[in-house]
């Protein structure tokens, strides 16, 4: 049988002043021969520079919060502003109230007795990006362990990562000094210089993408490096987009699909690796496409966030993390595979690092068929994994039970194409492809395709949280059999939380097939058969009309923050895609 694809400071003294007999706090002269030495008071730090949304913010509040000291000023007509801190010191944080009571923020690094800091939607980008928090809340809870923690390196990634973000959306600040450059918004008689004009340009992408300033500031802060460990609640993070979609532009029936480019994943047996996997570029306004070969087609919508093809017979549905399945036809061969897709995005070895779940389908040439599998396994930061476990029965298709594996571990190396190579010990060739995607919540999912059409899906281990009590879920449901082919429709469904047992680690849900007269209450157990899987144990019930139902076991393992959820089947030897709706 082949083995699955996971397998293969300082301390500070503190001066004393003498006192005079008169008991006066003043430092006393001293006496160097020449007469008393002047008395020297510490030069105040002057913070200055523009505040504007590409308009200047004229005569609002501007407050600085600095490693020590604080300040307030009010904003010329100009948007020009200057804070005195007395007895301050850099780094600071700062904050400009609009009009509208809207609040930016920014910061200002270095050393000496003045600095630069603009202060505008950028700049708070660059905050939520540097600090990994919300920006009002950071400013509010400024302290000097906060400064000591805001280092020179920090805040130039973050520039850095805010600058890649616009770009991807056309704004373009490769040349400009964000943080201490020259800005001069436009005035009635005269227009605002480059830096101006590119805020004017990210102020019309949000508009023209449906997009917040304040819902990008907060997918920034999600999938910002120092953005703290999620953790782990009843309810899983809302599926979104990463930052650089939210500025791209949306389908019409659907705010999830958005122009750009995307990774499309297709296993099929019989096929070399490289036709298993390839690129398109979408236009979500026209639903226009460009193949990885050069050829062209167009989506149809068929509903909200569903489309066919334009033979009308590959079926295509994207989450709200913009993660896409379909029913993939394939015209030479009469059949239908599946297909996973998601934005295209450039990650490194490193970002793999840590345990992860999975699930998917691993052939076995005994039985020239696939098998289901749930393995677990944990990576490295340089791309090897370190242990790893088999949870699959070619017989059963039982993923309740692992066997602890210790060999044959590949090492994962970056591709220039795209993703990472996944090569076997002592191969000279790679046996799969490995790709990772990150939504706007800041989690990570896998997908990694085998040379023999083997796949799974990955997201980094974790313990479930009990849903909440009358939580709606309706998603569509795709489905792969044994031999890798899609079953013939799509099919939707949807549950509501009934009730929750956290002493026994259970839910009831009231469940159905949209259409259909299935309507039943089944039971679900979290972590189960381990942390990050939920079981339903296959059982004899009746429908809510008083029909015999019988539910069938399944294993589901939820790729948080995707929108997707990955089950084993074992009665029906498939493997299904939930896709929320």
């Amino acid at each position: 049988m082949k083995q699955s694809i996971w397998i293969l400071a300082a301390v500070s003294a503190a001066a004393l002043a003498a006192c005079g007999g008169g008991g006066s706090s003043d430092p006393a002269p001293v006496d160097t021969g020449a007469g008393p030495s002047p008395i020297v008071t510490p030069a105040a730090l002057s913070l200055h520079g523009v505040a504007a949304t590409g308009a200047a913010i004229a005569n609002q509040p501007v407050s600085a919060k600095c490693a020590t000291g604080t300040g307030t000023a009010t904003s010329n007509a100009d948007g020009s502003y200057t804070v005195t801190v007395t007895d301050g010191t850099l780094p600071c944080v700062l904050k400009v109230t609009a009009a509208d009571g809207t609040d930016l923020f920014s910061v200002a690094t270095g050393t000496g007795s003045t600095a630069v800091a603009n202060i505008n939607p950028v700049t708070q980008l660059i905050v939520a990006s540097m600090a990994g928090a919300d920006p009002a809340a950071y400013f509010t809870g400024f302290d000097s362990s906060a400064a000591t923690a805001m280092t020179t390196t920090k805040v130039t990634d973050a520039v850095s990562a805010v600058k890649t973000t616009l770009a991807a959306a056309g704004v373009d600040l490769s040349s400009i000094d964000v943080l201490a450059g020259t800005l001069t918004p436009a005035t009635a008689t005269s227009a605002g210089n480059t830096y101006d004009q590119a805020l004017d340009a990210l102020a019309a992408q949000l508009a023209a993408a449906g997009t917040t300033l304040a819902t990008l500031t907060g997918t920034v802060v999600a999938t910002s490096p120092a953005a703290p460990a999620p953790v782990e609640t009843a309810t899983s993070p809302t599926a979104s987009l990463p930052a650089e979609l939210l500025l791209k532009p949306a389908a019409s029936n659907c705010a999830a699909l958005r122009s750009g480019t995307y990774r499309i994943v297709l296993p099929q047996t019989g096929h070399a690796l490289a036709d298993q996997t390839g690129k398109i570029t979408l236009d979500a306004k026209t639903l226009g496409l460009v193949f990885t070969d050069g050829s062209t087609g167009t989506w149809v919508p068929n509903g909200n966030c569903r489309y066919l093809d334009d033979n009308g017979k590959s079926d295509i549905v994207v989450s709200p993390a913009g993660v896409i399945v379909m029913r993939a036809f394939d015209s030479a061969t009469n059949t239908t595979a599946i297909g996973i897709g998601f934005p295209e995005q450039t990650h490194t070895v490193a970002e793999l690092a840590g345990s992860w779940n999975t699930a998917g389908l691993s052939y076995n040439a005994a039985g020239a068929a696939y098998v289901g599998n749930s393995n677990s396994g944990t990576v490295s930061a340089t791309g090897t994994l370190t242990e790893g476990s088999l949870c699959e029965n070619t017989s059963t298709w039982s993923v309740t039970s692992c066997v602890a594996q210790t060999t044959g571990f590949p090492t994962w190396t970056v591709n220039a194409d795209g993703g990472f190579d996944a090569t076997p010990p002592g191969a000279t060739v790679a046996g799969g492809r490995n790709f990772v995607y990150r939504s706007g919540t800041g989690d990570l999912m896998m997908v990694q395709v085998d040379a023999d059409g083997s796949f799974e899906v990955r997201t980094p281990q974790r313990t479930n949280g009990m849903p909440a009590v009358g939580r709606v879920y309706t998603g569509w449901d795709v489905i792969i059999n044994k031999q890798l082919l899609a079953t013939p429709v799509i099919t939707e469904s949807t549950n509501t939380v009934s009730s929750v047992d956290s002493v026994a680690g259970t839910f009831v849900r009231l469940a159905k097939t949209v259409g259909g007269v299935d309507e039943r209450q089944e039971t679900v157990a979290i972590n189960s058969p381990r942390n990050g899987y939920n079981f339903r144990a296959a059982s004899a019930t009746t429908t809510t009309a008083g029909a015999p139902f019988n539910i069938t076991e399944w294993t589901n393992l939820s790729l948080r923050g995707m929108g997707v959820n990955a089950l084993i089947r074992p009665a029906q030897k498939q493997m299904m895609f939930s896709v929320q709706q």
